[in-house]
Order: structure tokens, then sequence, then C-alpha cells
């Protein structure tokens, strides 16, 4: 059961930023598990059936929604070898979480935060949601503004790009988007939450909330994979006989 973190565990983030090697890391290991891997995983578990309610695919296993606290370093200019943040996310079997449109959670010394949204972009996904926008702006605008008091969209927008005059000029700062996220307002309350067994409650309840823009985006996605399926249309083989000019009778 998740009852909370205790300050320990962002004291802990804390000195691993400042002490970010293997020797403190080994002397604190059984702390991290203690005060930071443990009630992570409880929050995840408790999240478990929300996330079903939200849509059955989204992976939950452990292993693939609980971050790690060491750092894939093979490819990374930044050598650093342990996080100093953790966090969890719920994306579909085969993504990866740079490309996946997801449901978030997660915390660092001096910052927490939740959500829906993407790391990366994805522009065939983005240009669904863009022709949706035109096709369906009732939907989308619900959508957001069912979250608007108690979100912020983000994101890089595109410094050059056509819209055209059918969007709505309340969906354009969406239309203009490269990939977006919507995240929850922070304010100084989140740290109370994130100490106690309520963070469980609120967040279960801002998850609920944002099923809709994932069940939308995820509409769109497979709307996207089914096209990039699709046998390409052969040409029609002509039955025109070409024939000699001797073999008419004129």
């Amino acid at each position: 059961m998740f009852t909370g973190f205790s300050k320990d565990a962002v004291d802990f983030l804390t000195e691993i930023r400042l002490n970010n090697n293997q020797t403190f890391f080994q002397a604190n290991k059984q702390r991290y598990e203690r005060v930071v891997k443990a009630p992570l995983t409880a929050l995840c578990e408790e999240m478990t059936p929300i996330i079903e309610q939200i849509d059955p695919r989204l992976d939950t296993r452990l292993l693939r929604t609980v971050s790690r606290i060491r750092r894939d370093t093979r490819f990374a200019r930044d050598k650093s070898p342990f996080r100093d943040h953790v966090w969890l996310s719920w994306r579909y079997p085969n993504e990866s979480r740079g490309e996946a449109f997801g449901l978030y959670w997660g915390f660092g010394p001096d910052w927490i935060s939740w959500g829906c949204g993407s790391y990366g972009t994805d522009k065939p996904l983005m240009d669904a949601l863009r022709l949706h926008i035109r096709r369906q702006p009732d939907e989308v605008r619900c959508i957001f503004k069912n979250l608007q008091s108690d979100f912020q969209m983000g994101g890089e927008d595109y410094k050059r790009i056509i819209v055209p005059d059918d969007v709505p000029e309340d969906l354009r700062p969406l239309y203009i988007k490269k990939g977006f996220y919507v995240e929850q307002i922070p304010s100084g309350a989140d740290w109370e939450l994130l100490l106690s067994s309520e963070m469980s409650q609120r967040l279960a309840q801002d998850l609920l909330k944002l099923a809709p823009l994932q069940q939308l985006m995820r509409r769109l996605q497979a709307q996207t994979e089914s096209a990039d399926e699709a046998p390409v249309e052969q040409p029609v083989q002509s039955t025109l006989t070409v024939r000699r000019a001797d073999e008419f009778d004129f």
C-alpha cells in the first residue's frame, strides 16, 4: 500500500545529484530501495486498476513502468551513472519512451509533475490530429476544455506552418505543435501530497480526467498504423488489344 514518500526520498535524490558515483550509491543502496524504490513501486501498483480502466492495452508491468536509477550512458554525452529523479510511465507494448504518447508521473529534488503526452515527435500522429481538428473540432475542443482548469499544454511549435482557414482560432495553438504534452499546473501543495497517501488519490483522479485525451490519441495512432499497413492499390491493367492494320477489312 502506498503511504507517501518520506522527506528522505527527496534528500536522497538531492544527494545523488551532488554525488553521482558508484561509491555513494553502493553506500546508500539499501536506503534508495527503502525510501525511493519501494514507495514508487507501491504507487505504480495502486495505479494499475486505473490504467486498465483507461485502456487495458497499456503496459502495466513494473519492469516497463517503473524507472531505473541507473542510466544507460552508452550513447549519451552525459556519463553520470545515476538519475537524480524517478518516474512512472504507461505506454503500449513495444513502444519506447521517446516515441510513445502515454501517461506519466515523476519527481526530482526540485520538481514534481504528471500528465499525458510524448517526449519526442510523431509526425504521422500529429498530422492525424491536425486532420481531426479540422474534421471534428468540437470533440477536440471538449477534451481540452475539460482539462484547462487543472492542466497546461506544452510542446515545441513549428516556426513555419500553413494553418488552413477552417482551423478554429482556439485550436490553432494545438494545430501548430510538433508534439505536445498536457501536464498538471504545479503548486506548492503538490509537495505536501508527495509525502502522503493522498498523492495516489489525486493521481488517480487526474489520470481519469486525462483518459479522453489518451483514448483519442490512441485512436488516431491506430488509424495511422492502419493506413501504413493498407495494401497499395495496383494500377488497372489495360485490356486494349493492339492489332495490325492488315487484320481489318476496309
